[in-house]
């Protein structure tokens, strides 16, 4: 999987001498140790070059400070970033006028320089308001979205029994609007399964994604089947978000009688297949999304998953589309699940969110838990 290959791509990095090495030296500094170091750094480099611009003219182009401009932007918090600037512009501003360098482009490096230090101060301060500094701070990102996507994991099931997910985030980005959270209660053989839908979608939706994710994953351990949805939707109603509000399906599935129930808090329908029957049908639970209504209880439907039988959960990027009503989305939503009859559940909730309708300009998600 990505998460395993990247976990084991930085765990070769860390084991690197020169890493080991830059890191120790960075526990032993402190930060604001650390952010002195690179500043003198910055210094004796922009002394070097300037050196080479007034003495050695003709081997020194401009776009030299360019290269500290970089540097610097890329490991200096805002308020040292600004004294490593202004020296920069004082060195190059000298060496034209005051000692009069009169190597050609300097109209455009002195452009370059200063469009290339004010985007890298604004790149600095937006690392400098979530606390980090350096390069390294991408890294808490990638390690956020690892985690949600860990967190979406199936538990392994008993013999007889499996279950897949899959989530795709609108435009291929790193985040989704979209989650799914699991619970195997060992002594009561009990799987429960929340597929969630945040308003907004991809990144803008991934930082609530992961904050309802661990909430919501901590609430299915904690309440019963019955409370879970009115719990969900108390802590969301306390978040007071601007766009507080999330749909979501809750389903508890007794491994070892096949007897479920679904919940739904203003989530497009779960889909049944009976085996016995050949056919998918919805399960009408339904209920308002999750906080717009203050302690509202949510009634659940039950039913039985027997041999052969399957469930599906699902998002709505799966059966939305601008052109088309959502009874639409919903036939061709239950014709793409056809196929699980004749090729087998596996597969079968990837395929749903590679073919939806929306395409990649949504978060898909899709669970589908079946009786073998």
């Amino acid at each position: 999987m990505i998460v395993d290959h990247e976990l084991t791509t930085d765990a070769r990095i860390a084991r690197l001498p020169a890493v080991r090495t830059v890191r120790t030296v960075r526990r032993a500094l402190g930060p604001m140790g650390t952010q002195l170091l690179v500043l003198t750094i910055t210094l004796i480099w922009t002394a070097v070059t300037f050196y080479g611009l007034v003495v050695h003219e003709p081997h020194t182009p401009w776009a030299s400070l360019i290269a500290i401009a970089v540097f610097a932007g890329l490991f200096l918090a805002p308020r040292y970033l600004i004294v490593a600037y202004a020296t920069l512009l004082a060195a190059m501003l000298s060496a034209r006028f005051v000692f009069d360098n009169t190597k050609p482009a300097f109209l455009g490096a002195l452009v370059v320089f200063l469009a290339v230090a004010s985007l890298m101060f604004w790149v600095a301060r937006s690392r400098a308001r979530i606390g980090v500094q350096g390069i390294g701070g991408d890294r808490i990102l990638v390690d956020l979205r690892d985690r949600l996507r860990r967190m979406g994991e199936l538990p392994a099931l008993p013999r007889g029994w499996s279950a897949e997910s899959a989530v795709y985030s609108a435009n291929g980005d790193s985040f989704s609007g979209d989650f799914a959270v699991a619970s195997l209660n060992p002594s009561s053989q009990r799987l429960e399964v929340a597929l969630v839908d945040v308003s907004g979608k991809g990144t803008k939706a991934g930082t609530r994604s992961l904050l309802l994710s661990g909430a919501f994953g901590g609430l299915l351990s904690a309440v019963s089947p019955d409370e879970f949805l009115g719990a969900a939707n108390g802590f969301l109603g306390r978040q007071k978000w601007r766009e507080g509000f999330a749909t979501a399906v809750h389903v508890a599935v007794d491994l070892e009688t096949g007897a479920y129930s679904v919940g739904s808090a203003g989530h497009p329908p779960a889909l049944h297949l009976c085996a016995s029957s050949g056919g998918w049908s919805m399960v009408p639970a339904g209920g308002p999304p999750l906080g717009i209504v203050d302690d509202f209880h949510y009634r659940r439907v039950e039913g039985v998953l027997a041999k052969g039988d399957a469930l599906m959960l699902y998002t709505d990027g799966l059966i939305e589309d601008r052109d088309s009503e959502l009874d639409d989305g919903i036939d061709r939503l239950l014709g793409q699940a056809e196929r699980g009859r004749s090729v087998g559940f596996s597969g079968l909730a990837d395929h749903a969110c590679r073919v939806a309708r929306s395409g990649s300009s949504d978060d898909r998600a899709a669970v589908v838990i079946w009786r073998e």
